[in-house]
C-alpha cells in the first residue's frame, strides 16, 4: 500500500512539472495609448510673425436727393504698418487610432488638419507692434473740426489688417509647414510605445 501511495505522489508531481513547464499563451500586445497624445490639448507648431502696409481711404460724401449722385467731400488717408502674429496648430484631443494590428504591432494615428488658433495684430507701437505711418485729411474733410474722422479710420484701417493677417495666416503652404512640424514632434511620442504608426491627416 505504502508503495503505490509513494507511486501515485511521484506521478502526480510529474504531472505538476510537465504543467508548469509548459509555456504559457503569449499574451497580445496593448494597444498604443491614444491617451499620452490626447494629453498633449492643442499642438501649436508653427509661429509666423506678420507684417504689411495696409492702405486705406475713409471718404467723406453727401448724397444727392433723389439722385443716385453723390457730392465728395475729400477724406481720410491712412497708412498703416501692420505688425502681428499667429500661431497654427493641431488639436490633438480629437486624435484616435484606426487599423490596429495587434500581431505586427502596426497602425494609423488619425489627426485632424492643422488649423489657425490664433492671429492678432499687435496694437502697440512699443512692442514693435503696428504703427500709423500717415493719417491725412483731405479736401473739406481737412476744415472739419475734431478728429472723430480720423479716429473712425484708423480703426477701420486696424479691422482691414486684422482680416489680412487672417488671411495671411491660413494660406495652404503655412498649414503644411505645421503639418510636417507636428510630425515630427509626434513620431518620438508614438514610436516609444514600440509600436510602428503612420500618420494620416482628416
Amino acid at each position: 500500500m505504502q508503495n503505490i501511495l509513494i507511486t501515485l505522489l511521484v506521478a502526480a508531481l510529474a504531472v505538476m512539472a510537465t504543467w508548469k513547464m509548459k509555456p504559457e499563451k503569449e499574451q497580445p500586445p496593448a494597444a498604443p495609448p491614444v491617451v499620452s497624445v490626447q494629453q498633449m490639448g492643442t499642438l501649436a507648431t508653427l509661429k509666423v510673425n506678420y507684417a504689411n502696409v495696409i492702405e486705406f481711404d475713409q471718404r467723406v460724401t453727401q448724397d444727392i436727393p433723389w439722385t443716385q449722385w453723390e457730392f465728395r467731400f475729400g477724406g481720410t488717408r491712412v497708412l498703416l504698418i501692420a505688425r502681428g502674429e499667429c500661431l497654427i496648430g493641431t488639436d490633438l484631443q480629437s486624435a484616435k487610432y484606426e487599423e490596429l494590428s495587434t500581431d505586427t504591432k502596426t497602425g494609423t494615428l488619425i489627426l485632424p488638419s492643422p488649423k489657425v488658433f490664433s492671429a492678432r495684430l499687435n496694437h502697440d507701437p512699443k512692442t514693435g507692434g503696428s504703427v500709423f505711418y500717415t493719417v491725412d485729411n483731405k479736401g473739406i474733410a481737412s476744415l472739419i473740426p475734431g478728429t472723430e474722422g480720423q479716429t473712425k479710420a484708423m480703426n477701420l484701417a486696424l479691422q482691414k489688417g486684422q482680416s489680412d493677417i487672417e488671411a495671411a495666416c491660413a494660406k495652404p503652404d503655412l498649414l503644411i509647414a505645421a503639418q510636417k512640424n507636428a510630425e515630427t514632434v509626434l513620431q518620438p511620442v508614438v514610436s516609444a510605445t514600440g509600436w510602428k504608426i503612420s500618420i494620416v491627416w482628416r
